[in-house]
């Protein structure tokens, strides 16, 4: 199970901000060591000048001078003369060793611990201001645990920020989520893009999702309606015919109800098939396709149609050989095939005469010699399940509305106008 988004989060901020604690702990203890070195080493060179300036006088008293007592209070000092001699020190500073002519700290060893020393020399002789370490470590502890305890009372605080920045980052989110739980599957209003940019990208691609899935279910329920109306007439014709064959005695009227049952199943079966072929090509998507054998796309054209171009007394010109340009060097020949045989067959069906296809580097142009198309009817005859009136050829009315997908999907535009000389003419247009 994939780990929540929040603590994924709150881990990441974590993993970031503790070393960094840790880091500005390390500072502040450096900065606290370094400010107790500064501000002790500062007292032992002001009092090791002011010792410095009572020599004179030592020296003329040094005699009457008491021993001085340091045991216990972690400081030492000694002073010596311009010769070397001891004139001043105290019971932790005894094992002090003079340094004639060195102004300086120095880090020594005594008693079992570690001292530092300040020596300031003179023409007058020289002071030694010794204190041991200890002292500055136990306050830089002091500073440090009093840093640590705030940190560790300041933590609940920066985890419960850490927690609300977290949370209030995360309320697009939750807003999104509300949205698509209340959405009807089918609404195809797109969500805001009042959001962080972070998440725009996943706006966008989920609002490019809602209208693909928005026109899925458009063309499922047009194709659910288109095939329950195209269907009803047909289907009840059927069973008109096949109650007439089951109910009449006349052998002569049963065949005929039974051959228009066979040519209504045929009918069906077509239109079937169209719905379907209608219904593939509204949710294709086609890529670049292979390379055309418009020759042999001809042939296969010629074949196919030569039977029904006969029957009509149709005279089909195709073009033949390499030497013809066409618009499209690449794309999918099973669905070019399936568009220029539609075309075809309704120009043979319903046009006549010489019906011929011709082609050059931006068209390609099928006509016939019929009787054409009125005017008001040439973008009606586009509509799905449409025929135009006075046709006794059957059909589905769908033949033109999988041509435009077909041509829609090779960049492809269809063109209808009546011909100069009489006729009608398709035109597929390159669009780009």
């Amino acid at each position: 199970m994939m780990p929540s988004l929040r603590r994924t989060l709150i881990s990441s901020l974590l993993k970031v901000v503790t070393p960094l604690c840790l880091l500005i702990f390390a500072l502040l203890a450096f900065e606290a060591w370094h400010e107790v070195n500064e501000l002790y080493e500062g007292q032992q060179t002001l009092f090791a000048r002011q010792l410095y300036s009572t020599l004179p006088t030592l020296v003329e008293d040094h005699d009457a001078l008491p021993p001085l007592d340091g045991d216990g209070d972690h400081q030492a000092v000694a002073v010596w003369g311009r010769h070397g001699h001891r004139l001043l020190v105290d019971s932790d500073g005894v094992n002090l060793q003079p340094r004639p002519g060195f102004t300086g700290f120095a880090n020594i060893r005594q008693h079992g611990g570690s001292w530092r020393v300040y020596y300031l020399s003179g023409r007058d002789g020289s002071v030694a201001v010794a204190q041991e370490m200890s002292e500055r470590w136990e306050m830089i502890r002091g500073l440090i645990v009093t840093q640590g305890l705030l940190w560790l009372l300041l933590l609940p605080v920066v985890l419960a920020a850490l927690w609300w920045a977290v949370d209030r980052g995360l309320a697009p989110l939750a807003r999104i989520r509300q949205q698509l739980q209340l959405r009807a599957a089918d609404d195809a209003t797109p969500l805001p893009r009042e959001v962080p940019a972070e998440l725009l990208p996943l706006i966008d691609a989920m609002n490019g999702l809602i209208g693909r899935v928005a026109q899925v279910l458009s063309r499922e329920r047009r194709f659910t309606a288109d095939a329950a109306h195209e269907l009803r007439s047909p289907l009840a014709a059927l069973r008109v015919q096949a109650e007439v064959a089951q109910l009449v005695d006349d052998a002569a009227l049963r065949n005929k109800a039974l051959q228009q049952v066979m040519q209504g199943v045929d009918r069906t079966s077509h239109l079937l098939q169209q719905l379907l072929a209608l219904s593939r090509l509204d949710a294709a998507t086609l890529a670049t396709g292979e390379l055309l054998d418009w020759p042999l796309l001809m042939r296969q054209l010629d074949e196919a149609l030569s039977g029904i171009a006969a029957r009509y007394k149709v005279t089909l010109v195709l073009p033949r050989g390499d030497d013809t340009e066409w618009p499209l060097q690449h794309g999918e020949p099973a669905l070019l095939l399936l568009l220029l045989r539609n075309l075809l067959d309704n120009a043979i069906r319903y046009g006549g005469g010489c019906v011929t296809l011709t082609a050059d580097a931006g068209r390609i142009c099928i006509s016939d010699q019929g009787p054409g198309l009125a005017p008001a009817l040439l973008d009606k005859v586009r509509e799905r399940f449409y025929r135009p009136p006075g046709q006794n050829e059957e059909g589905s009315g769908l033949g033109l509305s999988i041509v435009e997908r077909v041509a829609q999907l090779h960049g492809l535009s269809l063109q209808l106008h009546n011909g100069e000389q009489g006729g009608l003419q398709a035109t597929l247009c390159r669009t780009a």
